[in-house]
Order: structure tokens, then sequence, then C-alpha cells
């Protein structure tokens, strides 16, 4: 990851008159970071290039050859190919950036079932947002959706049958996830599965480690992840008010809090931007500073969501988009901000009904 030394020297770079000494800089750190052979601590390079001195000539003039190393040195850290061979015969094709969300999704909101050792899997949606359920059951060309009754209210669940099923399952999530917790439950399901069908599928005993180039965050966002917004008092801004945005994941599980901490704002040691919450015994990680929340945002736009969460997403850049304008610096600004904001959070909270 990106060194606070290099940030400073970024830094150092925004504040050069002539441009010419800007390219000629970035050209050299450019070349010496494809060397390092490095993928995540060059890409947020980028990405901090990106949102320090947004709007650049210099981010502009060479945007496009950055793009095209992002995509020849990255180090595709997901093997889907044991899936190629038992994908359903009517895909043609396999999506990879979809897997990644699935799995990253599955192991927010999805559960590896053991019963009368037996094997199940399903995952849950309240009816809102049941139509993610049918576009996953329509991307990857098998399961079922049902409604059914759970705690004196209805939601939506897609589950999967079948051994050929159960099968494809295995070869998807194998070696590919991402959370202690998870892979231990998959562990004890892939267990079970051997046992009840016979079979001797070795479990691959690995993590993937989260990653800006990969849609695994997307689909854990649209499980665990929260967008929100607020106006409160601020006595440094003229008229005593401020906009303040927040991005937050809940888990319980702090290993993979503090990894999504290390990717999305670049630091690694203590537990700054992390907080524990006794009421249900899992921790929070948040970001709000506005320029970190801007590389959040990129994320995004590059692996979109796709669940309902999508839309308080769009909002929640609007009112970044206006704050980066200086608009919040106006009473009128302001008001549409405050707005804003209450739509966003009447929106979780229908979310979370």
């Amino acid at each position: 990851m990106l060194e606070k030394p290099y940030i400073k020297f970024i830094r150092i770079l925004n504040n050069l008159n002539k441009t010419y000494k800007k390219i000629l800089c970035l050209k050299i750190l450019y070349f010496i970071l494809r060397r390092v052979n490095q993928q995540e601590t060059f890409f947020t390079f980028l990405l901090n290039i990106y949102y320090i001195i947004p709007n650049d000539i210099i981010v502009e003039k060479f945007k496009n050859e950055w793009k095209d190393s992002l995509e020849t040195t990255c180090d595709m850290t997901y093997n889907f190919n044991n899936y190629l061979n038992y994908k359903p015969n009517h895909k043609n094709k396999i999506n990879n950036q979809f897997l990644e969300w699935f799995i990253g999704f599955t192991e927010g909101d999805g559960s590896f079932i053991i019963s009368k050792n037996k094997v199940y899997f399903d995952i849950t949606q309240i009816l809102s947002d049941i139509q993610i359920l049918y576009k996953i059951k329509k991307e990857l060309g098998f399961g079922k959706v049902l409604i059914r009754s759970e705690k004196n209210r209805n939601i939506g669940v897609f589950y999967v049958t079948s051994e050929e099923n159960f099968l494809r399952l295995i070869t998807i999530f194998n070696g590919n996830l991402s959370t202690l917790y998870k892979k231990e439950q998959f562990k004890n399901w892939l267990n079970t599965f051997n046992n009840q069908y016979d079979k001797n599928i070795l479990f691959i005993d690995r993590l993937v480690s989260p990653s800006l180039n990969s849609g695994w965050i997307s689909g854990f966002t649209d499980a665990e992840g929260c967008f929100t917004g607020r106006v409160k008092e601020c006595r440094t801004y003229k008229l005593k008010k401020g906009p303040h945005l927040t991005f937050s994941i809940s888990q319980k599980e702090l290993y993979i809090i503090k990894e999504l901490r290390r990717v999305l704002i670049n630091e690694e040691l203590g537990l700054k931007n992390i907080n524990f919450d006794k009421s249900w015994n899992g921790w929070i990680f948040h970001s709000s500073s506005f320029i970190k929340l801007k590389v959040i945002r990129y994320y995004f736009s590059r692996y979109k969501l796709k669940t309902k969460k999508l839309l308080a997403f769009r909002k929640w850049c609007l009112i970044h988009d206006m704050v980066l304008n200086k608009e919040h610096l106006t009473l009128e600004g302001l008001n549409k901000i405050d707005l804003l904001t209450k739509k966003i959070n009447d929106f979780n909270y229908k979310l979370k009904i």
C-alpha cells in the first residue's frame, strides 16, 4: 500500500507551478512503481494522484496509459478455472467480476447451512430488495427464489439444491473466500457435503485479500455497508453548520474490518476509524474524510453496487459533488444537502425493516 512519504511528496507536487515538473516527477514515480511489481501499491498510488490533484491535465494526459498498465499488471487472486467445468451449459462464459461480487455478498448475507448431516445454501433479503436474488439466479444460471415467513415478516430467499449445483458452488467458493468465519463455515459444510455424497473434494485453505481490483468489496458492501450523511454544527464554517458524509461497514469479525480499512483508507496499524459496538458485539469501519471518500467513491464507480443501496450511493455522491464544488458554503446549498441526507437516511431505515 502507498506509504505516507509518497502522499506527502504528491502534495508537494501539487503546489509546483511548472506543469512540466509535475509531468517529469509523476513519470519517474510511475516507472519506479511499475518495476516494484506491487499491484496494490501501484493502484493506490494512482488513486491518490487522481484525487489529490482532481481534474489536473497531467492526470488526464496519462489516465489511459495508467489504465492500460493496471489491466496488464493485475494479479488475479481468484481462481474460477474449476467452475468452467461445472457451469450450466446454457452459460457460454463466466463473468469473473460478478462471481467476485457474489462471493462478497455471500460472505455478508449468505449461509452455508448444515442440518441433520445434510448441506443447504441460501441467501436472504428483505422483500423490497428481492430483485437482487433474481439477478443472482439469472447470472449463475441455477438456483431458485422463494418467499417465506420469518420472525413475523416475509423475506426473499435464494437457495440451491442438488449435488450438481452444490458442486458448482464449491468451485466458486473453495479457496476464494476472504473472511475467517465464512472460510471455517464453508470448510465444515464441504466436509459434510463429502460425507453426504461420498466425495473427496479437498478444502483449499487460503484467504483472498480484499482489493480495489475486484468486485468483492462491492458485494460485501451490498450486504453489510452503509452510506449516510447529515448536517451538523461546525464552528469552523461561516454558517456554523457543515455536511458530514460517512461510508461504513459492520461485521463481527475484526480481521476483515481491518483488511477493509487497510485497502480503503490506506492505513494498516492501530484501530483508528474502527469502533466496537457492544450492543451486538461487532466492529464498524467508517470513513468520513472527504479526501479518502474520493477513493471509495472511485472504487464503486468501477465496481457497481447491485442492490438498492446503489440509490443511496447516488444521492451520497450528489452531496459529495456539492461539497467539492463549495456549494455547502451557502445557505441554499446547505439546505439542499440537508434534504438529501434526510432522504438517504430514510432510505437506509427502510432497508433495515
